[in-house]
C-alpha cells in the first residue's frame, strides 16, 4: 500500500432527490466544512498565541510594572505635597480628588494598608465600609434581577447567593407538594431518566463503535512490523502515531483523513456509505464541532477581554496583536509622562500650575487593560 500526503477535503456525492438519504449526505458535507473551518481558526490561534504572549511578557509587562512603581511614588509624593503651605483650599480639594483616584487605581491591584490610609484621609470616608456597601448594593441588584427574596445572611458573596438559590429551589419542590406526590413524581422522573440514560448510553456505544471500526482498519493496515520497505515503515510508524492520537480524542474527521491518506478509502467508498453509517458519523461530527467551537469561543472571548473590548468584530490573532502593540505604545507614553511629572511635582510652582488644568474625570471599570 503506497501512502500519500495529499490533503483532501472529505465529501459525499449528493443527489437532487429530496429524501432522507440525501439530507444526511448534505448534513455530512456541511459538518465537514464547518468543522474544518473552525479547526483552521483554532490552529491559527494556537500558532499565534505563544508569540503574542511572549511579546506581551517582553514589552508590555515591564512597562506596566514600571508604571505601577511610578504611580506608588506619585501617590506618596502628592500626599506629602498636599500639606504644602502655599496650596489654597480649592487646590487642596483638587489634589485630594486626584490622590483618591490614584489610590483606588493602585488598590484595585491588591489591598495596601498605606494606600488605604491615604485614601481615607483624603476622601473623608472609609475604604472598607465603602467596599462593603458597594458589594451589598451589587448583590442586592443581582437578587432583584433574579427575582429572589434573599435574607441578609445570603448576601455575603455571589457564590453564597448561588448556593442559597440552589438549596431553596431544592426545598421548594418538597414543600409545595404532598410527600406522596413528591415521591411518586420522583419515581416517575427517575424511571424516565433511566430510560433516557439507557438510550444515550446505547447511542454513545454506537458512536464509539464507529470510531473503533475505523481505528482497527487503520491499525491493521499501518502496522509497521508488516512493512518490509524501510521508508514505508517509517511513514507508517508516523501515521500510526497520528492514528493513536486521533483515536484517543475520538476524532472522527482526523481518522477519516488518515484513512484517505493511507488509501484505505476513496471517493467511491464515501459515496457508498449507508444512511445509518452517515447518521452515526454526523452525530460524531456534530459533537466535535460543538467542542471545537466551544474551545474557540473561549479563546476569542479572552482575546476580546484582553483587548479591553476594542475587538468589535470576530477577533483574529492579527487584530489582537495590533491591539497589544497599541497598548505597548500607550503604556510607554504613560511611563514617560509620569516620569517627567514625578520630577516636576516636587516643585510646588509646577504642581500648582498643573492643578489649574486638572479636573476630575469620569472613570470606567474597563479603563485599565492587563495582558495575559
Amino acid at each position: 500500500m503506497k501512502l500519500t500526503n495529499a490533503r483532501h477535503s472529505l465529501s459525499i456525492a449528493e443527489s437532487r432527490a429530496k429524501d432522507s438519504h440525501s439530507r444526511v449526505r448534505r448534513q455530512f458535507n456541511t459538518l465537514i466544512k464547518k468543522l474544518e473551518a473552525a479547526r483552521r481558526r483554532l490552529a491559527d490561534w494556537e500558532a499565534a498565541l505563544p508569540g503574542i504572549m511572549n511579546e506581551a511578557e517582553r514589552e508590555f509587562h515591564p512597562l506596566a510594572q514600571a508604571y505601577s512603581v511610578h504611580q506608588r511614588e506619585m501617590l506618596v509624593l502628592l500626599d506629602q505635597m498636599h500639606q504644602h503651605r502655599s496650596l489654597g483650599k480649592r487646590e487642596r480639594a483638587k489634589l485630594s480628588d486626584f490622590i483618591c483616584t490614584l489610590a483606588l487605581e493602585l488598590m484595585a491591584g491588591g489591598d495596601d494598608v498605606e494606600f488605604k490610609d491615604i485614601y481615607n484621609r483624603h476622601s473623608g470616608g472609609d475604604f472598607d465600609e465603602e467596599t462593603e456597601q458597594d458589594d451589598a448594593i451589587s448583590l442586592s441588584m443581582i437578587a432583584d434581577i433574579l427575582g429572589l427574596q434573599m435574607d441578609d445572611d445570603d448576601l455575603r458573596s455571589p457564590e453564597d447567593m448561588l448556593e442559597a438559590m440552589a438549596a431553596r429551589e431544592g426545598q421548594g419542590f418538597s414543600e409545595e407538594q404532598p410527600a406522596g406526590r413528591a415521591k411518586a413524581g420522583a419515581r416517575r422522573k427517575s424511571a424516565s431518566a433511566l430510560a433516557q440514560e439507557r438510550r444515550q448510553a446505547a447511542a454513545e456505544d454506537e458512536l464509539k463503535q464507529s470510531v473503533r471500526d475505523i481505528f482497527r482498519k487503520l491499525a491493521s493496515g499501518l502496522h509497521p512490523d508488516r512493512e518490509p520497505d524501510a521508508d514505508q515503515r517509517e511513514r507508517k510508524t508516523a501515521l500510526m502515531q497520528r492514528v493513536n492520537v486521533a483515536y484517543k480524542a475520538q476524532d472522527l474527521l482526523s481518522l477519516l483523513d488518515l484513512q484517505w491518506e493511507a488509501q484505505q478509502i476513496d471517493q467511491a467508498d464515501l459515496n457508498s456509505l449507508s444512511e445509518e453509517r452517515i447518521k452515526a458519523y454526523n452525530n460524531i461530527l456534530e459533537r466535535q464541532l460543538r467542542e471545537t467551537r466551544s474551545e474557540l469561543d473561549g479563546i476569542e472571548q479572552n482575546a476580546v477581554m484582553d483587548s479591553g473590548g476594542r475587538l468589535r468584530r470576530r477577533p483574529t490573532p492579527q487584530l489582537l496583536l495590533r491591539c497589544l502593540r497599541v497598548d505597548i505604545a500607550e503604556m510607554r507614553a504613560k511611563v514617560n509622562t509620569i516620569t517627567i511629572e514625578l520630577n516636576e511635582f516636587k516643585d510646588i510652582k509646577k504642581l500648582k500650575a498643573w492643578l489649574k488644568t486638572y479636573s476630575p474625570a469620569v472613570r470606567h471599570d474597563y479603563d485599565d487593560v492587563y495582558w495575559f
